[in-house]
């Protein structure tokens, strides 16, 4: 195993590795030195991926960026803030819909997701893209043009609501002249976010809306959603395709504000992520692989040193 590798799978030391990278390419971006996470949404399900982050931190998996959308945005910008993930999980379980949300009617939307601001101030170590400890991307939907948002820079609770407005049921959220809604319209997982902020190894996990029973609509949000869900489900390639690995926790039976459930889902994320282990190992070494002959250092540099003496 190389030098280079055993940096990557330090993150004490993934931080110098960027520091040198950026020195020896001022004119370009740093290399990558650990894992991409793409979070999709999917409300309640959405806490599987408490369980995939919990497995990477235990094994020492290092997360070079975080790309969010909807649900994956709120947890994905909280850890990347540096809020311990017990606590993130201890908030996540007593959780309710009015918590984040509060209904009133209106042409645009059933409810307003302006509580969401709050949650954010409460929970999160930091306001602004600028202060997190991991670069992160937040997708959503421009209402006006059709396309895509990425947001990398500024205030942070806009950024989430905007991402987690699901058309019919919240609000639309107006950032500058846009107006914006759910980024699971545009970018289910945003595995292409991810792939932009230069992660070497991008891995994207699914949660989804729908279990597909067959069953009919029983309200206008599970029409709406299913409406969505449908044309996502013939989509899926486009999003793959910037992924090295998918992960798919088993949270079907959780309905979309089962909140109650969120250890099953935590576990459900648990359990697909120890499975994956091996293939992100894998990953990670191929990456490592790429850097060291990208970058040739010597075997006698400065920077190995520090890297080994570390």
């Amino acid at each position: 195993m190389t030098a280079i590798y055993r940096a990557l799978v330090d993150p004490l030391v993934a931080p110098l590795l960027r520091k040198a990278q950026r020195g020896r390419h001022a004119d370009g971006p740093a290399a990558p030195t650990g894992v991409g996470l793409a979070l999709g949404g999917g409300f309640a399900r959405g806490f599987a991926h408490l369980g995939v982050l919990q497995v990477l931190e235990e094994n020492h998996v290092p997360i070079s960026c975080i790309a969010g959308t909807s649900v994956g945005s709120i947890l994905g910008a909280a850890y990347a803030s540096g809020v311990p993930l017990a606590r993130i999980i201890a908030v996540c379980r007593n959780i309710r819909f009015k918590d984040f949300a509060r209904w009133r009617i209106s042409r645009l939307g059933l409810a307003s997701n302006d509580r969401m601001a709050g949650l954010v101030h409460d929970v999160f170590n930091t306001k602004t893209f600028e202060s997190l400890l991991i670069p992160t991307a937040i997708v959503a939907t421009d209402l006006g043009t059709g396309d895509p948002v990425v947001f990398q820079h500024g205030n942070l609770a806009d950024a989430v609501r905007a991402s987690c407005a699901f058309p019919g049921l919240f609000e639309p959220v107006r950032i500058g002249t846009r107006c914006l809604a759910d980024g699971g319209l545009v970018a289910q997982v945003p595995t292409q976010a991810a792939r932009e902020m230069g992660s070497g190894c991008v891995i994207g996990v699914s949660v989804g809306f729908n279990n597909w029973d067959s069953s009919a609509p029983t309200n206008l949000f599970q029409v709406v959603a299913r409406s969505i869900s449908a044309v996502q489900k013939h989509q899926t390639q486009s999003w793959e395709s910037f992924a090295d690995l998918v992960l798919q926790p088993d949270v079907q039976s959780i309905d979309w504000d089962d909140f109650s459930r969120a250890d099953e889902a935590i576990a459900a994320g648990v359990f697909v992520a120890r499975q994956a282990l091996p293939r992100i190992w894998t990953l990670l070494e191929r990456s490592a692989s790429i850097l060291e002959e990208t970058f040739s250092w010597e075997p006698g540099s400065t920077l190995l040193q520090e890297v080994i003496v570390r």
